[in-house]
């Protein structure tokens, strides 16, 4: 069982993408704050809380600072920005505190889904520093495996340099297929290429 809470001032967009992620992703509960407020009493309140994804523009706040304050308040808590318009920028400032996410507000749910359980499997989750046509996110991990196996590496070995099971290998694999629009290694790291990901 994972618990998640998202912070945004939209009550349809909180609400719709709280049930979205919990129809998507088993055993996770996603907890709502309309604001940095309701978000630090919640946190302070519920220490089985791992990750704040917070909106950059809040009522009482700047998300930004919101998810800095919780890095030195709750240091085991992992944060996170969602918001309309992620610069790269942006994205170094979140993980130059230490976040793990920026993800863009755009993103489909299956997306949404898709990064939040890649957070939770330990991963980040950062917009890549030059986005394909799609604008195809991928994150770090998946990026390294691509690279691999480029090298012609196999899974096993693959995990051996990432320190990750052959499995956890594959179920990358599962996901990069997913969002690359293709069948097979060849194909996604072609891709990959062409797309300037890796």
């Amino acid at each position: 069982m994972a618990r998640i809470l998202f912070v945004d001032d939209h009550p349809i967009y909180r609400e719709g993408l709280r049930r979205a992620l919990e129809a998507r992703i088993e055993g996770l509960e996603v907890a709502v704050a309309s604001g940095a407020t309701e978000a630090r009493t919640k946190i302070a309140a519920d220490p089985s809380i791992a990750l704040c994804l917070a909106d950059y523009r809040l009522v009482d706040g700047d998300g930004f600072e919101l998810i800095s304050g919780l890095r030195a308040s709750h240091p085991s808590v992992a944060v996170g920005l969602l918001c309309g318009e992620p610069t790269q920028a942006l994205a170094a400032g979140v993980r130059g505190i230490g976040g793990v996410a920026c993800l863009p507000k755009e993103l489909d749910t299956d997306e949404l889904a898709d990064a939040v359980q890649t957070i939770l499997d330990g991963d980040e989750a950062f917009p890549s520093p030059i986005a394909g046509a799609g604008g195809t996110l991928m994150s770090q991990r998946r990026r390294d495996i691509l690279t691999f196996a480029s090298k012609g590496m196999p899974d096993k070995l693959i995990g051996e340099e990432l320190g990750i099971t052959e499995s956890t290998v594959r179920n990358h694999w599962h996901h990069i297929f997913r969002r690359l629009g293709v069948n097979n290694r060849t194909e996604a790291v072609t891709r990959a290429l062409r797309q300037k990901i890796i």
